[in-house]
């Protein structure tokens, strides 16, 4: 590649050669035209080599300058602060011109070098926040499949947009407590495959889990082929108990489309039986450090499992606290008392009838 002249060596080159030309012609007339050296001669040609090393020294000046824009560029460039050069004042024009060309887009470069870092900045706090939301959506997901555990769809939404606290909060409260069971289940599954016997519980419990959701029920858990259910905890409590029923009745009543599909599938029919209690029970997440459960603990829960163990197919069997919240809305029979297990006085239970029809809940 060919290398780049300077510009120093280009003026005194080219100057060099421009001032040879007089005294190569005066040596040109001398020898061929016969002219004679006069002093006046002499001294033109001395007149001549003076203005030659001034103009040679002025443009070595220009060269000096050039370099020194060059030098003071070059720095600028390298400086981490991007600073602007100045020239002496005595500087041609030309040069002048260049250094304010050269200062110009200094600063349109360190402008747009503080622009990039704004931006740089913005785009790291947008990073973060845009972490901090998909943080919150991971958060609000999980929370959604936890909650989807134990309640409907809808009250999920409801629960995680409300600005309320958590309807699923360690405490005491009121509430009715629901079991269902299927009657005979063990006879059942003996003479089933178990891909069969899983296949209709599955369909079973969808539909019953269905029931509970739509009363504003919580899914408590599955234990075999029973199912805890927990009214009361979301909404009032003391709607508790009447959507619990409520929610009996319908699974009683859908039994009956169960057992025709199952029929056609091949599946065994079977009944179940349902006990219901109301009181206070404590409620809270119950576990180990790597599974816990939400769950409500008490002499409430015991009663609803002992009144469920004790239903026949197709029965109700509800609690005293129970009785007296919906015997308005339902007709109902005394069945006598039951002695449950850690109680000192047996428990006056009822057998639900049906709903009256002429009421409106």
């Amino acid at each position: 590649m060919k290398e780049a002249s300077s510009f120093r060596s280009i003026q005194q080159i080219s100057y060099s050669l421009m001032g040879f030309i007089p005294y190569l012609l005066a040596v040109y007339l001398i020898i061929h035209e016969n002219i004679e050296l006069k002093p006046e001669i002499l001294l033109l040609a001395a007149g001549a080599l003076i203005a030659h090393l001034i103009g040679l020294f002025i443009v070595n000046g220009f060269a000096r300058q050039l370099n020194e824009v060059l030098d003071k560029t070059a720095k600028a460039i390298s400086s981490d602060r991007k600073l602007a050069i100045d020239l002496d004042r005595n500087a041609p024009e030309e040069l002048i011109s260049i250094v304010n060309n050269f200062n110009f887009l200094l600063s349109e470069s360190e402008k747009s070098s503080r622009n990039f870092q704004e931006m740089a900045t913005k785009m790291m706090l947008y990073s973060a926040e845009i972490e901090k939301y998909q943080n919150e959506l991971k958060d609000e997901a999980l929370s959604r499949q936890r909650l989807s555990r134990y309640v409907g769809q809808d009250l999920v939404n409801k629960i995680i947009n409300s600005n309320e606290d958590v309807p699923l909060a360690n405490k005491q409260q009121v509430v009715t407590a629901l079991f269902a069971d299927i009657r005979s289940f063990t006879t059942l599954s003996e003479h089933m495959e178990p891909e069969v016997l899983i296949s209709m519980l599955n369909e079973y419990f969808d539909a019953m889990v269905k029931i509970v959701f739509k009363h504003d029920g919580v899914l408590d858990k599955f234990v075999g082929d029973e199912l805890m259910a927990i009214f009361g905890i979301l909404g009032r409590p003391e709607d508790g108990p009447v959507n619990a029923m409520k929610a009996s009745i319908a699974m009683q009543e859908i039994m009956q489309e169960l057992m025709q599909g199952f029929v056609l599938k091949g599946y065994p029919s079977f009944q179940i039986g349902v006990g219901i209690n109301t009181g206070m029970v404590v409620m809270g997440n119950v576990g180990s450090k790597n599974r816990m459960d939400y769950t409500v603990i008490g002499d409430t829960v015991n009663v609803a499992a002992r009144l469920e163990q004790m239903a026949e197919g197709q029965t109700i069997l509800i609690g005293e606290e129970t009785f007296s919240h919906c015997h308005p809305h339902f007709r109902m029979e005394a069945k006598g008392e039951v002695a449950v297990r850690n109680r000192s006085k047996p428990v006056q239970y009822y057998q639900v009838i049906h709903r009256k029809a002429d009421q409106d809940l």
